[in-house]
Parts: structure tokens; C-alpha cells; sequence
């Protein structure tokens, strides 16, 4: 049946419906538009119900299992436990400045981090509070800023072994920096100076030593209080801790 032949059978059956339904007189009532419309629409609906032709794109929600519950697309699954140990209470979790770490780097030595040759030590010897350093240094001198003084700290680094040795603390790429009384840190300055250990570079003969500084600004204040101090060598993963005084 095409859809001008169903719509025409559609309207005639309307104006059936109408005449067929009229007041107890036989006579049409009057009908809006409205009405007419809603009229026309349960005829067709009646009809479409019963042609075989017709197949609805709406599915007979009849033929659905009553117990079928529609999967909630909001809920999520449990999240899968991620394989290997399990947490347990006496695991220790740290961040990269804990205790926990702290102590698994205390088995790099300071020559380990630095890239030190095999027989070569670094000591720590004394420490120094200068204005300016060297205070009478002819081809350079290190000037503290207004209100601070130079922490300047003192080291020697050995050469145990039978041969000479090739020091390059620089071309290793270890980062030096001072804690002062456990909260005072600061990264050792970069100094115009042949024996500044953050930068070091030379030969060594065996059984000889050689002078090393280091050098950070502190506060004048803290300057005259110092109650401790300690160096951290840092190279990519491996650090040493070690406590000066």
C-alpha cells in the first residue's frame, strides 16, 4: 500500500468515525482542528497496527525478558590488584628526601660519586669564615655579599696508590652542596679557583696530597652560631652524606 493511498484511507476513516460518533440528534459536532488531528492520529495508529506491510522501527519492548536489567554505564569495574608483593603494614613507603633512602645511598662513598680514580680520598680538613677569600689573593679573590659571610670549607684529596693520578671531578658531573645547622642548604658556588673541589681538575702524584675548598654564602647572623655541618655529593642516582662537624 503506498503511503498516499494509506493516507487517504486514513482521512476517511476519520470523517467516518465523526459521523459515526455524533450527539444523540445524529448530528456532526463541531470539531476543532486540534481535536480533528488527534482523531486522525489514533485512527492511523489503529490501522498501522494491523497492516501487515507495515514493520514499526520502534522495538515491542513485549518481547523483552522480564528479567533483563540493562547494564549501568556509569558503574565501573573493581580495579584489578597490580601483580607482585602485596603492601604490608611493616613496608616502609618514602618519598626521595626519606630516612629510607637516606640509607641506601650511605653505601656510595664520596670518591664513588665523584668519579675518583681507585686510591684517591677526599678528607675534610677545616673550615673558614671570611669577608673575602683568599683575603690577600693576587690573581682572584671571592667578595661576600652585603650582610653574609663566606662559609669557606677546607679538604685535601690523597693519592694513596704507587702512580700518579688523573683527578677530573668536573667531567664527572657530581653536584657538591652544604647544609648548615640541618637547615641551611645551599649548592657550592662555582669559584675562579684552580682547587675548588666541585671543579676540580688535575694530577695528583702517588703519595702526595692536594688542597680543595668549597664555598657557600651564609648569614652573618648564622655565621658566628654555626652548630653543624654537613656535605651532600649527588651524581644522577648515587649520593653520599657526610657530616663535616
Amino acid at each position: 500500500m503506498t503511503g498516499k493511498k494509506r493516507f487517504s484511507m486514513i482521512t476517511a476513516a476519520a470523517l467516518l468515525m465523526v459521523s459515526l460518533t455524533g450527539c444523540a440528534e445524529n448530528q456532526i459536532p463541531d470539531l476543532s482542528g486540534d481535536e480533528i488531528q488527534a482523531i486522525g492520529e489514533y485512527v492511523a495508529v489503529t490501522m498501522m497496527k494491523y497492516d501487515i506491510n507495515h514493520r514499526s522501527r520502534l522495538m515491542d519492548l513485549t518481547v523483552l525478558d522480564e528479567d533483563y536489567v540493562p547494564e549501568d554505564p556509569t558503574e565501573t569495574q573493581e580495579p584489578e590488584e597490580p601483580s607482585g608483593m602485596a603492601p604490608v603494614d611493616d613496608t616502609p613507603v618514602v618519598d626521595s628526601a626519606g630516612k629510607e633512602e637516606q640509607a641506601a645511598v650511605s653505601s656510595y662513598t664520596l670518591e664513588e660519586v665523584a668519579g675518583l680514580p681507585e686510591g684517591v680520598e677526599v678528607a675534610f680538613t677545616e673550615r673558614g669564615i671570611y669577608d673575602n677569600y683568599p683575603e690577600e689573593g693576587d690573581f682572584f679573590s671571592l667578595n661576600a655579599s652585603a650582610g653574609r659571610k663566606l662559609l669557606v670549607l677546607h679538604f685535601s684529596i690523597t693519592n694513596t696508590g704507587e702512580q700518579e693520578q688523573n683527578v677530573d671531578i668536573l667531567g664527572s658531573g657530581a653536584v657538591f652542596s652544604v647544609t648548615v645547622n640541618e637547615t641551611y642548604t645551599r649548592r657550592a658556588l662555582t669559584v675562579m679557583a684552580l682547587n675548588d673541589l666541585s671543579a676540580y681538575e688535575g694530577t695528583v702524584a702517588a703519595g702526595e696530597k692536594a688542597d680543595a675548598i668549597l664555598v657557600i654564602e651564609v648569614d652573618a647572623d648564622m655565621a658566628e652560631n654555626i652548630s653543624s655541618v654537613s656535605l651532600q655529593v649527588r651524581n644522577e642516582d648515587k649520593v653520599h652524606t657526610m657530616k663535616l662537624e
